[in-house]
């Protein structure tokens, strides 16, 4: 197992300097193993992309359990699980994913199942949020479908780089217009 999660990890490493275009034989190199020993774990390159991905998710959701229980307002607790990313992950750069798609197709819907599921501690967030009255009656399946389509958009295109904005800069504003709208505010607490 400890083999296995130095792989991800240096498959992980790997991907924030060259995206997409990481090789088995450069994890193997920086590992100083034999690319066999990799195969030995990861059947190929599909499969270690999976198992990063799991194990990127599985870190989130860590994270949003430590959000969900920690002392932070409820509007807070939301805004920062939607957007988790464990600290080891917040330094990618996820616009490299824009390729996924094309040359990983079965990686990417394995990515969307991810960011289409284990929606229920923010969905429990959110109708805390309109019980009392700190957010106001919306349809959560419409919030959720605008919050994973947006997250779809940022992977199939290349807009944030166009924009010059980095992945979390996009997710804060993404969030910022989803929380707040678009309305300018007027009282100085909200600027």
């Amino acid at each position: 197992m400890e083999l296995r999660e130095s792989i991800i990890e240096c498959a992980v490493e790997l991907f924030s300097t060259n995206g997409l275009r990481f090789t088995m034989q450069d994890v193997a190199k920086r590992l100083h193993i034999a690319k066999k020993t990799i195969y030995g774990c990861f059947e190929s390159k599909q499969a270690l992309l999976c198992a990063m991905l799991d194990e990127g998710f599985a870190r989130i959701q860590a994270d949003k359990k430590a959000i969900m229980e920690s002392d932070l307002e409820l509007c807070e607790k939301i805004r920062k699980a939607m957007v988790a990313i464990p600290d080891q992950y917040s330094v990618l750069d996820f616009r490299m994913l824009a390729e996924l798609n094309e040359k990983y197709p079965d990686v990417y819907e394995r990515l969307v199942m991810h960011l289409e599921n284990n929606w229920e501690p923010v969905i429990a967030l959110l109708e805390q949020g309109i019980r009392q009255g700190e957010i106001r009656p919306v349809s959560i399946p419409l919030f959720r479908q605008m919050f994973t389509a947006s997250i779809e958009s940022f992977l199939n295109n290349d807009m944030l780089s166009k924009e010059n904005l980095s992945w979390n800069q996009a997710l804060e504003e993404m969030m910022d217009i989803l929380m707040d709208g678009v309305r300018k505010r007027v009282n100085n607490e909200n600027q």
